[in-house]
């Protein structure tokens, strides 16, 4: 029993040595490693016991058998992966459907988006009016599902071609009141003459003269609800000039179109026909006094784009005034011969127009073809 005692004391000397050993051993590789050239503490005192001493050597060569290494062990070798490269599956060739449904797609949806910038960003004003008036013209004739009428060899009756004529001043305003148009006065106040009166003497005689011709024709009053989205072959406003005293001789008819139709239209042809014809019959000079009533007037707000329109303005009614007054047959007489002129005339190409008196005894005007504007 004692034996086994020592056996056992013996034992676990050696085994707590051992782990003394280990701890020392960690010290010295620590210190060594922290401290370059510095030997360990192991070594300094293996030194000093000197190289003669058998104890030192016994203790040295059991140190290095029981010595425990704590170095790592060498690194294995790595093994480098090799990434597999990513493959990208190659696109497939599209069918021409598809190329073809695709590029339909991306136009109309820039044309859209154009359209959309187009409304909100631009002008209206900024556009051609005859432009304007043609696609006017090509949308109500897809909604009504007709076709657009076309010139065709057989003359249209007159009773299928109306023509309108406005009696300035007639009637009542929007307000409800009644407009008499301009008024000439005495030098005390009283009304001597009014615009709307010597309208529509002529007025009734032009209408008189073209129904006898088998045109239809209309008369209409100044503020009459029929002028909204009016349709008719030509237009004609009959007024009277302003009988205000300027200080000097103010004389002249003017003829006007709406200042949104071009110049060189169906409006503008209508315009002609009447100033050569009126200038022919009247004594009196074409004035170009134009006014924003006369260019801007509300009339050209709601007829019908297609339906030529303008505003004569016969005379002043205080220089003019024995003209307006004395002859309207002969006043009636000249814008019937006006409206004949573009009656005859409006679809002729402009080759075909001979300027001068005609047969049926109107004067053609001369149109001047307009110059290109790079031309000018």
């Amino acid at each position: 029993m004692p034996d086994d005692y020592s056996n056992d004391q013996a034992n676990k000397g050696e085994s707590e040595h051992s782990a003394s050993a280990i701890f020392g051993e960690l010290l010295r590789q620590a210190a060594a490693k922290s401290i370059p050239g510095k030997s360990a503490p192991g070594a300094e005192d293996a030194a000093k016991d000197g190289p003669d001493s058998p104890e030192s050597a016994a203790n040295s060569a059991a140190a290095n058998d029981d010595e425990i290494s704590l170095e790592p062990e060498a690194a294995a070798p790595s093994v480098r992966r090799i990434r597999r490269r990513l493959f990208l599956p190659r696109p497939q060739p599209s069918s021409m459907a598809s190329g073809f449904l695709g590029t339909v797609f991306v136009v109309v949806l820039s044309t859209a988006l154009v359209a959309t910038l187009l409304m909100f960003f631009v002008n209206p004003e900024y556009v051609n009016p005859a432009v304007v008036q043609g696609l006017q013209l090509e949308s109500e004739e897809i909604i009504a599902g007709v076709s657009a009428g076309r010139p065709t060899p057989v003359r249209t009756p007159h009773w299928l071609r109306r023509i309108g004529i406005i009696s300035g001043h007639r009637g009542k305003s929007d307000s409800g009141a009644r407009d008499p148009g301009a008024i000439c006065e005495d030098e005390y106040g009283n009304s001597i003459l009014e615009e709307a009166d010597i309208n529509f003497a002529v007025a009734t005689r032009v209408v008189a003269s073209l129904e006898g011709m088998n045109y239809d024709v209309e008369l209409l009053d100044e503020f009459d609800p029929r002028l909204n989205n009016y349709r008719a072959e030509a237009l004609l406003s009959i007024h009277a000039n302003t009988c205000y005293d300027f200080g000097e001789y103010v004389s002249g008819f003017i003829v006007a179109i709406s200042e949104a139709r071009p110049e060189f239209g169906a409006d503008a042809f209508l315009r002609e026909c009447i100033a050569e014809n009126f200038g022919a019959y009247v004594p009196l000079e074409r004035s170009y006094n134009l006014t924003d009533d006369m260019t801007d007037n509300h009339t050209w707000r709601k007829i019908h784009p297609l339906t030529p329109g303008m505003i004569l303005e016969m005379g002043y009614m205080l220089a003019d005034q024995a003209v307006l007054t004395e002859d309207p047959d002969l006043l009636a007489r000249a814008i019937v011969d006006g409206i004949l002129c573009f009656m005859d005339n409006v679809n002729r190409p402009t080759s075909q127009l001979a300027p001068g008196r005609h047969a049926s005894g109107y004067i053609i005007p001369a149109m001047v073809t307009p110059t290109p504007i790079f031309g000018r």
